[in-house]
């Protein structure tokens, strides 16, 4: 299992502020469910689609093991909330060449 508890972060925050008998709580994904909502961004920054573009493409395998890594470290038992990272991708532009980076991402 993923724990969201780092995704849900912003909502924490603002459901913090709202009255206090409202509760959020935080909700866990499989790791099943973790794959199906990643699936199409891992399809759009995959390095194997950029290999006209060894700069994006080397960016994107890099950020790619980081966020791999990020995720393991969530799926452990016990694991505490992890420090959000930042971390760039390129994006595919497939509207017109579906191989050509189309710009980068910065995420947090």
């Amino acid at each position: 299992m993923i724990r969201a508890e780092p995704l849900l972060r912003n909502l924490s925050r603002f459901c913090a502020g709202r009255a206090k008998q409202q509760t959020c709580r935080l909700r866990t994904l499989s790791v099943t469910d973790a794959v199906n909502a990643l699936r199409p961004f891992y399809f759009a920054v995959h390095p194997d689609f950029f290999g006209q573009y060894p700069r994006e493409r080397e960016v994107n395998e890099n950020s790619l093991k980081r966020l791999n890594s990020y995720l393991e470290c969530l799926q452990r038992p016990g694991q505490k909330s992890l420090q959000p990272t930042q971390l760039t991708f390129y994006i595919r532009d497939t509207s017109n060449d579906p191989n050509s980076p189309q710009h980068s991402a910065d995420t947090s």
